[in-house]
């Protein structure tokens, strides 16, 4: 057995053509531990409310191996009886993240704060006769799964998502006072009910494309390079990353004899 850098790998076999060519084998839960590291203080930061930078609203942003990249998630929009109406994300952060082995894969599940997350709605454009009554959206237990699988990077061991789902309960309700507010509620309920319908797969999709992103990769290949280095000998370059059932399988060359 050898240890790079906390992760356990068994050295299958030398290549032919070069004494310092190897494969190693990483276990899933092994190399869990080692992500668990770097990725300790990702963090998913959701925010679409109008008023811009001078309101102090941040937008929406993705931190992963200490690389922070914004995430454009526009509001979501609808026509009501001539007027435009929206409904915003309003400051929900993540507040922890957990990696762990999902053979084929590994997975990333980040946790939303204990408190219930508000939809807030608005008026875009018209008259705004119904921005009072609009429903309330409201989402519990909040949580963003990620599925990803190791990739070569360069020389260099990096994550492909393949998966984003989002969890929790989100729900649209009414309870405006008064016969007029409660019609008119009831009018919107509809629209509020498809913005909850979308919501999830958008906040997937543009987060599986911000993980996926080149400078993302590129961060958290440096960020597992220090987990990858064979004792005394130092930094590897890869060469090549196959997955089984139950672990990662990875070519490697010592950097030196790789040319650096």
């Amino acid at each position: 057995m050898r240890y790079l850098g906390g992760v356990i790998a068994t050295v299958l076999a030398l290549s032919p053509v070069s004494a310092s060519a190897a494969e190693l084998r990483i276990t899933l839960p092994e190399l869990a531990n080692a992500l668990q590291s770097v990725m300790g203080d990702a963090k998913l930061h959701l925010n679409n409310t109008p008023g811009g930078f001078l309101s102090g609203n941040s937008g929406s942003t993705w931190t992963i191996a200490g690389k922070t990249t914004a995430i454009p998630l526009p509001p979501k929009s609808f026509q009501l009886l001539g007027s435009t109406y929206a409904y915003h994300v309003k400051d929900l952060n993540s507040k922890s993240i957990a990696v762990s082995a999902a053979p084929p894969a590994l997975r990333l599940t980040l946790t939303f704060e204990d408190k219930a997350a508000e939809l807030k709605g608005s008026c875009v454009a018209g008259d705004c006769g119904l921005v009072s009554a609009l429903p309330k959206i409201i989402w519990k237990n909040g949580t963003v799964t990620i599925d990803v699988a190791p990739v070569r990077l360069g020389a260099s061991l990096a994550l492909e998502v393949k998966s984003v789902s989002i969890g929790g309960l989100l729900s649209a309700r009414c309870d405006p006072a008064g016969l007029f507010s409660q019609s008119a509620c009831a009018l919107a309920l509809t629209w509020a009910k498809r913005t909850i319908a979308n919501l999830k797969p958008d906040i997937a999709a543009k987060l599986k494309a911000k993980v996926n992103d080149p400078a993302t990769q590129a961060a958290v290949a440096e960020g597992l390079k220090p987990y990858l280095a064979v004792g005394p000998a130092g930094a590897i370059a890869i060469t090549d990353v196959r997955n089984d059932a139950k672990s990662v399988i990875v070519v490697f060359q010592f950097a030196g004899a790789a040319g650096g």
